[in-house]
């Protein structure tokens, strides 16, 4: 996997990390609180609307007996109370939901339901009768409910009566409860069976026109009296379940409030044998925030941040890897030979940093190279004219043509002895420059060293003419290599002897200079040009290459100095004008205390 691939990839992972974990809270507290603010509003609307709408769900179960076709009044309540709402059975199985109804995908609702067992009431005029009773005995258990001008009989017998004749007939008059109590239970089945029967054979709903006893309206039992026949025969002939409503009835005990109670639960437990299932309301949000709207804004910005994420990523990939593909095809450029390569630096960043580091290194080893080509080539132009002239002579000799002389023999000793030079002087600068060239720096007085070279130097310079003038005034203490300041100041001065007329004059001069210390060495002789100046100290040079070879100088001489120089932390410059003379300019640190740098 390439460098910008694995850039790509990262930045890309983290960016749409990122957006994703962005996305995911933002969604989350939204919905978070929308759910509470949904909540609120569920409280508020139920609070409003819960009684009419389990009194109408009630009022379809009542007059239906079962539950099909109660999703079309579940829907038109969630229209009108805009809330969501459910029904299940209690155990768990739904029959209805107002999002389904609406094709929606469901909503949460409130763990909080309101149940709903749908049975008929007991008619009024029979509860009415149940409490005088019960209250009557609490008084005086032995006195009888008087009832207009009729007196009602003790508790009723375990016998099960006989149904009216005309079963959805008015209730039998307000006397005994029990019996109009057990009357209405079997009107309710018998109608319930009547309406189905009407619905199956003609057009009518099958719903009961009356939520009270006889439960079927005038137009439904004229409509089909078979099927009101049908009804009552039905119910007439369950002996059974006549039975157990009755005895269920009649076990009440006829004391105060625990005989309308008793009375109730018995009608309850008989009509639910007839009518629906019992159910659980449950209460949601209905105009729900639609998250589907939500969704798809919220996908299109999603994508166009990746999108935005994948190009800035792609972009940041190739800034990276651009500067890193071209440092690395140079590296391999550089590595096959090719020194003269380079690569564009642009800012000021670490990438732009490592790219100029690159281009000094490849500078660098591009000047080395020169340099060590350069010093081939000046070895061996420095070595072919003598080894030439070596040759030259010894095959004269061999053949004959010349005679041997003493003055020959000299000559060609004075030539070998030059090849040894200009070799000695060569493993000299190797070791400089490979930094192998060994130091041993005390404390020396370079004002008394440069009055010794000066007298070694006088009868040299007394042969060629030449004063040597020293000024040294004080001394100057330096910690260099006392034989390698030998070198340099015999180097400087064979050079300023060597390029110095007869009659000239060359001067050294020692003085200190702030920290440093500072030697000089000024001859009167032919001079340099600037760009003879400039080459002065490069291996084999020479300003006028007729008169080198003449005096037999090496042209490394100049090199070596100042290699020496700034292995002891100096420097050398040079200064010339044509026609006016030459300037060796050393400096070196000065030595304040002697005590103190032997100490050290």
């Amino acid at each position: 996997m390439s460098f910008r691939l694995r850039i790509f990839l990262l930045v890309l992972l983290v960016a749409g990390t990122a957006i994703g974990a962005t996305a995911w809270m933002t969604l989350s507290l939204t919905s978070r609180e929308v759910y509470r603010v949904d909540q609120v509003r569920v409280t508020e609307a139920r609070e409003q609307h819960e009684e009419e709408i389990v009194g109408t769900i009630r009022r379809f179960a009542v007059l239906h007996g079962r539950w099909p076709g109660v999703d079309a009044v579940v829907g038109d309540l969630a229209e009108r109370t805009g809330l969501h709402i459910r029904l299940e059975t209690r155990e768990g199985e739904a029959l209805v939901d107002s999002d389904h109804l609406e094709q929606k995908s469901t909503g949460p609702v409130q763990l909080q339901s309101t149940s709903l067992d749908p049975i008929p009431w007991i008619d009024q005029a029979t509860q009415e009768a149940a409490r005088r009773i019960g209250t009557a005995r609490d008084r005086e258990p032995e006195v009888v409910l008087r009832t207009g001008e009729r007196l009602v009989t003790p508790p009723p017998t375990r016998a099960r009566p006989a149904l009216p004749a005309d079963l959805f007939g008015p209730l039998p008059p307000v006397g005994d409860p029990t019996y109009r109590a057990y009357v209405q239970v079997v009107q309710y089945r018998a109608a319930l069976v009547a309406v189905r029967c009407l619905g199956e054979s003609s057009a009518w709903d099958s719903a009961l026109a009356l939520e009270q006893s006889p439960y079927l309206g005038p137009d439904q039992r004229t409509a089909s009296p078979a099927c009101v026949d049908t009804g009552t025969d039905k119910v007439s002939r369950d002996t059974g379940w006549l039975e157990d409503v009755w005895a269920q009835l009649a076990e009440c005990d006829r004391t105060g409030e625990a005989f309308i109670k008793c009375l109730t639960a018995g009608f309850g437990q008989a009509a639910s044998t007839t009518t629906a299932v019992p159910v659980e309301i449950f209460f949601g949000v209905g105009q729900e925030t639609d998250f589907a709207g939500l969704r798809r804004p919220a996908l299109i910005g999603a994508t166009a941040l990746l999108v935005a994420a994948a190009v800035g990523t792609a972009w940041i990939a190739r800034r990276v890897s651009r500067p890193v593909r071209l440092l690395t095809g140079a590296s391999l450029q550089l590595a096959s030979g090719r020194l003269d390569v380079r690569v564009p630096t642009h800012g000021q960043d670490d990438l732009a940093r490592l790219s100029g580091a690159f281009n000094a290194m490849a500078e660098a080893l591009q000047r080395s190279e020169e340099r060590q080509r350069r010093l081939v080539a000046d070895v061996a132009h420095e070595l072919r004219t003598p080894l030439s002239n070596l040759r030259g002579y010894l095959e004269g000799l061999a053949d004959g043509v010349i005679e041997p002389s003493p003055e020959l023999f000299a000559s060609l000793h004075e030539e070998t002895l030059l090849q040894r030079r200009i070799l000695d002087d060569l493993q000299v600068l190797a070791l400089a420059e490979a930094g192998e060239l060994g130091y041993a720096p005390v404390p020396l007085d370079l004002s008394e060293l440069t009055e010794t070279a000066a007298t070694v130097h006088r009868a040299v310079a007394q042969n060629a003419g030449v004063e040597v003038v020293v000024d040294a005034p004080e001394p100057v203490e330096v910690c260099a290599d006392p034989d390698r300041m030998r070198q340099v100041l015999g180097n400087l001065m064979s050079n300023a002897i060597r390029y110095t007329d007869a009659g000239g004059r060359v001067e050294l001069r020692v003085a200190r200079d702030g920290p440093d210390a500072v030697l000089t060495v000024r001859d009167t002789g032919v001079g340099m040009n600037p760009e003879e100046v400039s080459r002065v100290f490069d291996r084999f040079w020479r300003a006028d290459p007729a008169r080198h070879r003449a005096t037999g100088g090496s042209g490394l001489g100049l090199t070596i100095v100042r290699r020496i120089v700034a292995d002891q932390g100096g420097d050398v410059t040079a200064t010339s004008e044509p026609g006016l003379g030459t300037t060796f300019t050393v400096r070196l640190p000065a030595v304040t205390d002697i005590a103190t740098l032997l100490d050290k």
